[in-house]
């Protein structure tokens, strides 16, 4: 029988799980049936994952392998598909890839973060707020709050996501099958970030990515479903 595979995902609040790459990497450990341990891991707790000789998560610990890590949300994807072949396949590869950079890069979540990023603000515990807005505010260039567009970004939010949305009035899922591919466990990782942080309703219900985003809610016994969040976002 497989054990199941831990994963250290990053907590703000008390169950407020909102990092969009630990979901992708869980998902991902879903889509291939394995049970999932939750490790709660905060901002700069280097410490917990001192064995991955990095500080950041999603990190995962396969106790089917003597405890091998892997660390970061790709290779941990990458890894799952090469270990465990017989099991549902995540990908084919590089149509998945691109998908990561679409979204990624000058895309959807340039717009995302600037709607996210007080609520994300808000989400830390007074401890780790100091910490956000001295690293962040640099690499913005200006506050918080300037870089922040809140609600006001979703128009541009919804446009940026035209070509996932001509995709899906297709097919069921990005991958173009009747399942998920990890395409869907990452897109869907980001769209789980603003449920847990927002009450920001990012779609409209007749959006055909919004059908797609519950049914990768409901997906893997309904992980996403089952996680805190807004569900006036939805």
């Amino acid at each position: 029988m497989a054990k199941p595979i831990s994963i250290y995902q990053l907590e703000g609040g008390p169950n407020q799980f909102f990092s969009p790459f630990c979901w992708a990497a869980k998902f991902a450990v879903a889509h291939k049936g394995f049970a999932i341990e939750n490790i709660r891991w905060k901002f700069r707790e280097a410490d917990k994952i001192a064995f991955s000789n990095q500080g950041l998560v999603p990190v995962i610990v396969d106790g089917n392998k003597d405890g091998k890590w892997v660390n970061d949300s790709w290779a941990i994807a990458k890894y799952l598909e090469k270990t465990y072949p017989h099991r549902p396949s995540l990908f084919g590869e590089a149509a998945v890839l691109f998908v990561q950079k679409w979204f990624q890069t000058g895309g959807p979540l340039d717009v995302l973060d600037k709607i996210l990023v007080l609520d994300e603000f808000n989400a830390l515990t007074p401890d780790l707020q100091p910490w956000f807005r001295e690293t962040r505010e640099p690499m913005f260039g200006c506050t918080l709050e300037e870089y922040s567009v809140g609600e006001a970004g979703v128009p541009d939010f919804r446009k940026a996501l035209e070509p996932m949305r001509q995709l899906l009035a297709e097919y069921p899922y990005l991958g173009g099958k009747d399942s998920p591919s990890y395409a869907d466990d990452f897109v869907a990782g980001f769209f789980m970030m603003a449920y847990a942080l927002s009450p920001v309703k990012l779609l409209e219900k007749d959006d055909v990515i919004h059908a797609w985003r519950e049914r990768m809610m409901a997906a893997y016994g309904g992980i996403g479903k089952t996680a805190i969040g807004y569900p006036e976002s939805l």
